[in-house]
């Protein structure tokens, strides 16, 4: 019988399977499942958001990326980051469409997080079968005024991100493309504090808001390799953040044009703790 071990984090327990041989192979995978085990979920996200960055470059990888995401919805459940672990359970099940999480190694919600995860790609899919629409997956991640939504460990006196906005504002799918990836930016103003900050990963995000040839599409979300730079910023200096990432475009040939409008969201893990924060504009995705 497996064993576990149970993590109590404020009143949330998480019931975490030990690695099994086959994630123990990768070091880096083992880590990362071992510091959720152990409760050091902020660690845990930045050892698995980069397990996942290497993982998706290596196709013949991909059977490891379902336990690594499974284990980051995790971590994002604990940091209560819903949002970013519904879209890590979502990346998961993408992989393994059969894939369940037992009541007896998980805790009540992180299943039931899980299952809105689910619930979202049964409705993403049903959408996607009931019309002859293109559609287009985000690989997530003009305003100041962008949301800074959450902060972990560290204060706003160490350092402040604000100003998130997209750097494109709109985007193409053009017809007959076929896994065609393209290229989204997001900007974020950050102030470090009176330490140099520096960021060990962003984790993009991206959620569709607005659909009107499909609005079933509305809400999901999905995330993929994301990149940040610069990654260090010196003490009591500003610097603006360029964090890229992609969409993977699908468009049939002679398909009905069509657009649909995205919402981003990046999640930093830094030196003075976890940042999140939301675009105040939106990206429009273009599908003639």
């Amino acid at each position: 019988m497996r064993r576990l071990l149970v993590v109590v984090l404020g009143g949330l327990v998480v019931l975490a399977p030990l690695p099994s041989p086959a994630q123990s192979a990768d070091p880096e995978l083992a880590h990362g499942v071992r510091q959720v085990r152990e409760g050091d979920f902020e660690g845990a996200v930045t050892t698995l958001e980069s397990v996942v960055r290497r993982l998706s470059s290596a196709p013949e990888r991909s059977r490891d990326l379902v336990p690594a995401y499974v284990n980051l919805g995790v971590a994002y459940v604990a940091l209560d980051q819903r949002e970013l672990a519904r879209s890590r359970f979502g990346e998961a099940l993408a992989h393994d469409r059969n894939l369940k999480l037992s009541a007896a190694e998980y805790s009540p919600k992180v299943l039931a997080v899980f299952e809105e995860a689910r619930q979202r790609a049964r409705q993403a899919a049903q959408s996607r079968k009931g019309s002859k629409a293109p559609y287009i997956i985000a690989g997530a991640a003009a305003a100041a005024g962008g949301v800074v939504l959450a902060t972990r460990g560290g204060s706003e006196a160490s350092a402040a991100f604000s100003g998130a906005r997209f750097g494109n504002l709109v985007a193409f799918c053009t017809d007959d493309s076929v896994n065609v990836p393209v290229p989204v930016l997001i900007l974020v103003e950050v102030q470090a504090g009176s330490s140099s900050l520096s960021i060990d990963s962003a984790a993009a995000q991206l959620i569709i808001v607005t659909s009107p040839a499909a609005p079933g599409e509305v809400g999901f979300s999905s995330g993929q390799a994301t990149d940040v730079n610069p990654k260090v910023v010196a003490a009591k200096t500003h610097a603006t953040l360029q964090v890229t990432t992609v969409l993977i475009c699908n468009n049939g040939p002679g398909d009905p044009g069509r657009f649909n409008e995205w919402s981003g969201r990046v999640t930093f893990t830094t030196s003075a703790g976890v940042f999140t924060v939301e675009t105040a504009d939106r990206l429009r995705v273009n599908i003639p």
